[in-house]
């Protein structure tokens, strides 16, 4: 009996969905272990919060980012339980990720803890994909034959592109291949209009839809692609009737997008509690795509934020496979066959052809819009012009079998021969028909951390000595951290001059040349990296590396309210940054729901504000203070962004730590001083002249300007958004953006600001500024200055409205005209009383610092009970003109000096930074005694304090007390 051999046919049927399962498994598995790329552990850290928040039954908090990126979580969260339940070893670090509100970018030890779990999470997407792959090949069969099936199956399995994605713990892949598995199957339903299972198959290509948009907010694309080819499908029904055909697309697309929509909430759970906020959530984050760009990106020799609609174009130009390109080969001669009418067949499956086209082409038009752009955000077409360029060949195969018998096997040996060659680190590897790897590195950005994961292996491998305190740098941390056996530093953050071991990537070079030439500058070069025909990285070796900056220890530690203490403190200035690093110390035990928000402010030396930032109080690896190992945390870094522009000079830092569940600024002790307010002034520092001059047009002006004087050499670029409203005796803030195009301004140039009513009367002076504090004599040949002014609006103006004016002023008083015109405004007033009343109570003469004098007290009644209101009258007189808002505090105290009642409040219900010199201020303080209050003696003290840092005026005169009067009357409560 003759054995025969299985034709091609048989083999598809039979085994090949294994061959191809594993041949797409395994070039999918090199990441593991080799490199991590920066997204991934974020990805490891949202599915843990996603877990918990299911095990929690806390639905809302599903909501982890704003992709959604649903799918990978969901895989994410199972990869953990499955880790966790057969390798109790991993169950510390995960405790320990758990405990983390936050993860930050300078987390190194983090990041350790997370990549972990980042190779089972790996697997499950990998397996994931894998399968995706192999029932995309069973779709296609049915479709296409088995030919075109299993040359599009091969292309999928062994494309450099896919696999280099695939095998990430990410969205991009994922998205890729439930899109592409809605695409087919609704091709395969296509093909089977007038089979009962097309509902199947529709509601299957829903599913698939569904579980894309769950992946990946751009997969929504596929709804209208979706809708276009039903609406197309039943339009060449050309032989039903209209009612039918209508009936038909209505049941369809309502078939196809309800089963959509239902996976996507089944598997959503943050949609069944919070349903508008997902929407906000994920709808947001695709605004943010379209609107700006986080960051800069090379391409095309450029790094900027937005590349215009040539990007993808391009991109796909370099990451497609040759054998697409190579299709159109094939594709042409198929055409010129038909033109020539050589009795070309109309080919089997065309519908899908059409479908998987008007997705490529859709896709790349909608996403083109948006300013941030990546070569991997085309990776959701990428499968689908695969299966087009294998279709393609099977095609013309079937019209010359003589020559496709060899060129077919060859096409499929380019493809594998593609990927072996790029198979250690598949997203290295460019088409080679515009030039592969070499040209590209001077169109698109090269690298993804893959190079730095593989130069720490190599530096843990060269300095064999390295312990913890041998510290290297690269680009991307997470890429090093868990490679790297000693310590990574983070760039931007850490010193890079502290750092033995310093790595330089390709990606690196892209970006800032000349700022890596400044780096390595000195440095030994001890090792290239090296693969997909490029050097993609270089390790360079520090001798002598500067040691880590720690924070100073601070002569008395600066103690908040008895419970946190601020034990060292350093401020320094990098670039537009001001950093500060500190070390706290927990007092005591708080409990688990008790935070404090470490609040920091930058000012100049007029109180003008020109950084602020809050943030959690945590340690150096960012847990909350009932989580710290040890009382004593290491070094905590906070850093605040100088806008662009700000003028170089004295600025101050201050510090203030609020208690989230009040809301309340906690009070300073420092050493033996009793109560220091509530503000700590970390220092101040000086802020240098940028090395280039900031350009104009990194300058966000609210209302711009055309005012230019001195012929053009100096311009008002536009201001902020001005109060419509303002009070008499209150201060005006301003923001205004100046430019110098030629230099050469006279030094002293000032600014004079006047009120002129808008009814043509007399203007009226406000004051006379200095243009900026940066000296207008030192301002280089296109500066740009950003000032800020306070400009006090006198007490005495009668309201109305007002035109705010500005007018150059040269040193020797020459007024350059004209002056400009930069907002109206409407002034207000209160009305003022400046003569005590003729009778008061109790006659006082105590004075507050050189801000206020208490002039008297009323109060009645002086005798009453628990319970009852007394009615107290402060009369205060305004010494000067205050620049800060006061705040009166009055206690009634027992005879023990206990506080039984207290009342704060604005000195006549007034900011006093409104008050004219010399004005009386009547200051009704009704204060209703606590009903269980004992019967006794009780004292009143009152006194003020500064709204802002909580430090209190000093009395002057009248009483022995530093920062409080007891007023010459007591309170008799009586029983009832």
């Amino acid at each position: 009996m003759v054995r025969q051999t299985p034709s091609l046919e048989t083999l598809g049927y039979r085994i090949f969905p294994l061959i191809l399962f594993i041949t797409a498994l395994l070039p999918r598995l090199v990441a593991l272990e080799r490199y991590i790329t920066p997204d991934e552990l974020i990805w490891v850290y949202r599915s843990v919060q996603f877990r918990e928040a299911i095990l929690d039954g806390r639905l809302s908090e599903t909501l982890v980012a704003g992709h959604p990126g649903v799918t990978t979580t969901w895989l994410g969260a199972i990869a953990l339980s499955l880790q966790t339940l057969f390798s109790p070893a991993s169950q510390e670090s995960y405790r320990w990720i758990f405990q983390l509100p936050f993860l930050m970018p300078d987390n190194v030890t983090a990041y350790i803890r997370l990549a972990e779990f980042l190779s089972a999470s790996r697997v499950l997407v990998v397996l994931v994909n894998s399968l995706g792959i192999v029932l995309i090949y069973l779709l296609v069969r049915r479709s296409w034959g088995v030919t075109a099936a299993i040359i599009s199956g091969l292309f999928l399995a062994f494309d450099p592109f896919l696999i280099g994605l695939s095998g990430l713990f990410h969205v991009d892949a994922l998205s890729a291949t439930f899109a592409t598995l809605s695409l087919v199957i609704l091709g395969t339903a296509f093909d089977r209009r007038r089979d009962q299972r097309r509902y199947l198959w529709l509601a299957a290509s829903g599913a698939a839809a569904g579980l894309a948009i769950l992946t990946k907010t751009p997969a929504l694309i596929l709804l209208p692609v979706i809708g276009l080819a039903l609406l197309v499908a039943w339009w060449r029904q050309r032989d039903a009737p209209m009612r039918i055909r209508f009936r038909g697309i209505l049941t369809d697309g309502l078939l196809l997008g309800g089963v959509a929509l239902i996976t996507i909430w089944l598997l959503y759970p943050a949609l069944w509690v919070s349903p508008m906020s997902v929407l906000s959530t994920v709808f947001g984050s695709a605004n943010r795509h379209l609107d700006e760009a986080l960051r800069e990106t090379f391409f095309m020799g450029q790094v900027a934020f937005d590349h215009g609609p040539v990007f993808y174009p391009v991109v796909l130009l370099w990451r497609l496979s040759p054998v697409i390109w190579l299709a159109l080969i094939p594709l042409a001669a198929l055409m010129i066959d038909a033109i020539r009418n050589k009795g070309l067949k109309a080919p089997r499956g065309i519908g899908l052809v059409w479908l998987l086209l008007l997705w490529s082409v859709t896709f790349i038009i909608a996403i083109t819009p948006a300013a941030k752009k990546f070569d991997r955000y085309i990776l959701p077409i990428v499968p689908a012009l695969l299966l087009l360029a294998g279709y393609v060949w099977a095609i013309w195969g079937q019209c010359r079998p003589r020559v496709a018998r060899w060129v077919l096997p060859a096409i499929i040996a380019i493809q594998v021969g593609f990927w072996m060659v790029f198979a250690g680190y598949p997203l290295a590897a460019y088409n080679p028909l515009v030039g592969g790897p070499r040209t590209a590195k001077a169109v698109l950005p090269i690298g993804w951390g893959e190079a730095i994961g593989a130069a720490g292996q190599r530096l843990g491998r060269i300095s064999v000595d390295a312990t913890e305190e041998t510290r290297a740098m690269a680009g991307i941390a997470p890429s090093l951290a868990s490679f790297f056996p000693g310590q990574t530093l983070v760039p931007g953050i850490d010193d890079p001059k502290a750092a033995d071991y310093v790595i330089i990537t390709t990606a690196g070079r892209q970006l800032d040349p000349s700022g890596v030439e400044a780096q390595i500058s000195g440095l030994e070069l001890i090792d290239t990296i090296h693969y997909g025909g490029l050097d993609q990285a270089w390790v360079y070796h520090r001798a002598n590396p500067r040691p880590l900056q720690l924070p100073s220890n601070l002569p008395a530690s600066v103690v908040f309210d008895g419970r946190m203490a601020l034990t060292a403190a350093e401020t320094k200035v990098e670039g537009e940054n001001i950093v500060l690093s500190t070390r706290w110390h927990r007092l005591n035990e708080p409990a688990t729901d008790e935070r404090f928000i470490v609040r920091l402010t930058v000012l100049d030396e007029t109180g003008n504000i020109w950084a602020a930032s809050e943030s959690d109080l945590l340690n150096e690896v960012d847990f909350y203070p009932h989580d710290w190992e040890q009382d004593q945390t290491g070094t905590v870094r906070y850093s605040l962004d100088m806008t662009p522009a700000t003028p170089p000079g004295r600025y101050k830092l201050r510090l203030s730590l609020v208690d989230l569940r009040s809301g309340a600024l906690l009070p300073i002790r420092i050493g033996d001083f009793g109560f220091n307010g509530v503000v700590y002034e970390v220092g101040e520092f000086d802020l240098p002249l940028p090395e280039t001059i900031v350009s104009a047009s990194r300058v966000e002006i609210p209302v711009t300007s055309s005012d230019r004087w001195l012929g053009d050499s100096l311009w008002l670029l536009g201001h902020d958004i001005i109060p419509a409203d303002a009070l008499a005796g209150s201060d005006l803030p301003l923001e205004v953006f100046w430019h110098a195009p030629a230099g050469g301004l006279p030094a002293g140039t000032r600014l004079a600001w006047s009120l002129t009513p808008t009814d043509d009367g007399t203007a009226i002076p406000l004051a006379t500024t200095p243009i900026s504090r940066f000296d207008s004599g030192r301002w280089r040949v296109g500066e740009t200055v950003h000032e800020r002014y306070r400009l006090p609006i006198p007490p005495g103006l009668t309201p109305g409205r007002y035109q705010l004016m500005a007018q150059p002023v040269l040193a020797d008083g020459t007024m350059i005209d004209p002056p400009a015109a930069l907002a109206e405004m409407t002034v207000s007033n209160i009305d003022r009383l400046y003569e005590m009343p003729a009778v008061v109570d109790f006659s006082l003469d105590t004075c507050f610092g050189d801000r206020f004098c208490l002039r008297g007290i009323d109060l009645a009644p002086i005798t009453t009970t628990a319970g009852q209101p007394i009615d107290l009258t402060l009369y205060w007189q305004a010494l000067t003109e205050p620049d800060t808002v006061y705040t009166v505090f009055t206690h009634l105290v027992n005879e023990a000096e206990d506080i039984v009642l207290q009342a704060d409040h604005w000195p006549g219900g007034i900011p006093s930074d409104i008050v004219d010199s010399g004005q009386v201020i009547i200051d009704r303080v009704p204060l209703v005694l606590p009903g269980e209050l004992p019967p006794g003696q009780y004292s009143l003290i009152a006194g003020l304090y500064n709204a802002e840092d909580g430090t209190r005026l000093p009395v002057t005169a009248g009483s022995g007390a530093e920062d409080y009067l007891r007023l010459p009357v007591q309170v008799e409560v009586t029983n009832p």
